[in-house]
């Protein structure tokens, strides 16, 4: 907007009243400005509050901005490419959405509309909040578009008065009278949707509720105020009203690839992973070179073990982003599902190269070379796993697992141990311990472990099958019960079993 269309705007440039005051403590600073605007033929209480409201908020913005570069909270090396271009506005734009404009004065004498307001920052908190922006390019993206918007209807409002000032009581007032509140309705909102945004980023979701739904009531197709309240009510549980909102996010906007997104991810949380894969399809169709939308398409193909279909959109989700490590991780798993470990192994060293400090990752690479029989190099991978996280249960099973097979059932068992304390639920740790017991001769004590295995998980076949076989030996025929459900359960070996020891 022209600075000729701004004077206009306010009508009167002298009744522009522009005050600045900033004061710190040890952790605050705060910035207060007031603004008094002159009300127009078009204009009423609500629209004189709402257009002076969205001007406090951008000059003070623009003053946090400036704020920031001089203090160098954030630095444009921090930022680089084109956000480093117009540091200030960009800084200015996202710190819409992660701060509070409180109003402390506000006076209307139906010509005029005055108002003093301020935001007061932490500059430590800004800091840390600014560089965690910076690099969540879909919120960037987000603030970016809202403030485009912004700009369009406040250009709008400086046409619409523009031509009622040219032209008079023209023949079209009415119409432009209802443009002309339409675009009020839209700045109303988006404060509401800005202090939505603040109370979600400080998880006061109740609150953010709130906001958000104020901010639909008055532009009802503020498709990004229902965007949000899904996720709002996705934080609360509430996943079947974060479906209904994203639905109807998409129904205003049906090329707004976001609320595709969430809806899928709230899809998968319910197991709908075919409603999931749609909605990923759907994404991918507005933003092809989506990475996250495809890797998330294989994740719900993988759930339906079409481990083929998530390992073609893993791979077009590495050819978009070649650096995603967990892309590496979830196709390695993938093929290793199809039994190819060794093509499972190239993507999990993959995912270590880029992202060397991933404990899970050398835990999987090491669970694939147990059907490859390296089983050294199966416990080195998740003896490493283990420096790195000491709490992962699953490198202490896998390495028990691995200590198993070399007949290091003492090692095997101190291992497993050692998960069953970390995750008191895993019932595969007590398989395996009741595993390397029953090898120590000591069956008593793997009957416990196969019976608390199968306590845990009820549809154990191999837990059953192995506990029959350890009564067996304490006693012939005591374990045939356990036969019996284990072989109802799938486990064929078991009617070989009843055969031997129950006829």
């Amino acid at each position: 907007m022209s600075k000729q269309d701004m004077a206009h705007f306010k009508f009167f440039l002298p009744l522009f009243i522009l005050t600045s005051l900033s004061h710190c403590n040890a952790q605050e600073k705060t910035f207060i400005r007031e603004y008094t605007y002159k009300a127009g033929e078009m204009d009423s209480k609500i629209s004189c509050r709402a257009i002076t409201v969205n001007q406090l908020r951008t000059t003070l913005l623009q003053e946090i901005g400036t704020y920031v570069q001089s203090e160098q909270l954030l630095k444009t090396a921090d930022v680089g490419g084109k956000f480093a271009q117009d540091f200030v506005e960009n800084i200015s734009t996202i710190s819409a959405g992660i701060t509070k404009l409180d109003i402390l004065e506000e006076k209307w004498n139906g010509e005029t509309f005055w108002m003093k307001a301020s935001i007061t920052i932490d500059p430590k908190s800004l800091e840390e909040s600014l560089k965690q922006l910076v690099n969540n390019r879909q919120k960037v993206k987000e603030f970016e578009e809202l403030k485009q918007q912004l700009d369009s209807v406040k250009r709008e409002l400086v046409d619409l008065t523009k031509e009622l000032n040219k032209n008079g009581n023209q023949a079209n007032f009415k119409e432009n009278q209802e443009k002309y509140n339409n675009n009020i309705d839209i700045l109303n909102s988006t404060d509401f949707f800005y202090q939505g945004n603040l109370k979600q980023s400080l998880r006061d979701y109740i609150g953010a509720l709130a906001e958000y739904t104020k901010a639909i009531e008055v532009d009802p197709n503020n498709f990004k105020a229902y965007n949000n309240r899904g996720l709002v009510k996705e934080a609360l549980l509430d996943f079947t009203g974060a479906i209904t909102d994203y639905s109807k996010a998409i129904e205003i906007n049906p090329k707004n690839e976001k609320s595709y997104m969430n809806r899928g991810l709230v899809k998968m949380n319910l197991q709908d992973y075919f409603g999931a894969s749609a909605d990923y399809s759907s994404a991918i169709e507005i933003s092809p070179r989506d990475s996250n939308a495809y890797f998330l398409r294989g994740d719900s193909k993988a759930y339906l073990q079409d481990y083929k279909g998530a390992i073609a959109d893993y791979s077009k989700s590495i050819e978009i982003n070649s650096k995603d490590a967990l892309a590496y991780f979830n196709r390695g798993k993938s093929k290793a599902n199809l039994k190819d470990f060794q093509g499972a192994i190239i993507d999990l060293t993959k995912a270590i190269d880029i992202d060397p400090k991933n404990s899970d990752a050398y835990v999987e690479r090491g669970s694939e070379k147990i059907p490859l029989q390296d089983f050294h190099g199966a416990i080195g991978d998740c003896t490493k796993a283990i420096e790195i996280d000491p709490k992962n249960s699953y490198a202490f099973r896998t390495r028990g697992l691995a200590k198993h097979y070399l007949q290091d059932f003492r090692g095997a068992i101190a291992d497993c141990t050692k998960a069953i304390e970390i995750k008191p639920t895993d019932n595969k740790s007590y398989n395996i311990r009741g595993y390397s017991k029953s090898r120590l001769k000591d069956y008593h004590g793997a009957i416990q472990d196969f019976s608390k295995a199968i306590e845990l998980l009820p549809k154990d076949a191999d837990s059953y099958y192995m506990r029959g076989l350890s009564k067996t030996v304490l006693k012939k025929g005591s374990g045939c019960i356990d036969f019996s459900r284990a072989g109802e359960l799938g486990y064929e070996k078991a009617y070989d079993a009843i055969k031997e020891y129950c006829n």
